[in-house]
């Protein structure tokens, strides 16, 4: 009995506020692991089937089957705006950004939430003489758009940006004084 509880207080408990559900696609389960072991980038998402949200790896999610139409040239036009507001760090034709889009469960939706990314990055970037400052810019509206204003700072780690100028950059995007 002393063991077990001894073990109990040293190792993550699942319902504790330092540890979040992360999902191990070689397993296919869910473990809790301390919030300060989340990799940089690492997103929440539901998964087909399971209960809540969990955290991944973005590079081992699937591709999705494509299941839209073509887009009229309205949604090209918005398309082309974050294609131009991405393009130093997504390098994609408006075909590319497109593909993904129309595989989206809600591409309107998606483009709604990338076209209010472009317009943060825009803000920010646009007078930014820096290519790595820019690149923490992205990184920020990236963990933004990932996860919500609470788990945000759990995946985000800037490389050059001050935590005041990420901090704006972050309030912003969740339409905060910025």
């Amino acid at each position: 009995m002393g063991y077990r509880n001894w073990l109990n207080r040293r190792l993550p408990q699942p319902d504790s506020p330092d540890t979040v559900p992360f999902y191990d696609f070689n397993v296919k389960s869910v473990a809790h692991i301390p919030r300060s072991e989340l990799s940089p980038g690492a997103i929440e998402v539901q998964i087909q089937g399971m209960e809540g949200l969990v955290w991944v790896l973005p590079e081992q999610l699937q591709p999705q089957p494509v299941k839209h139409a073509p887009f009229d040239d309205d949604i090209h036009d918005y398309l082309r705006q974050i294609q131009t507001a991405f393009a130093e760090h997504r390098d994609l034709t408006l075909a590319e950004w497109e593909d993904g889009f129309r595989r989206d469960a809600n591409p309107k939706r998606e483009i709604a939430v990338w076209l209010h990314a472009a317009n943060v990055y825009v803000q920010f970037a646009a007078d930014e003489p820096s290519k790595d400052r820019r690149t923490d810019i992205y990184r920020c509206i990236l963990a933004c758009m990932a996860t919500g204003p609470d788990a945000v700072w759990n995946v985000l780690k800037p490389q050059v940006l001050e935590r005041a100028t990420a901090n704006r950059v972050v309030n912003y995007f969740y339409g905060k004084d910025a």
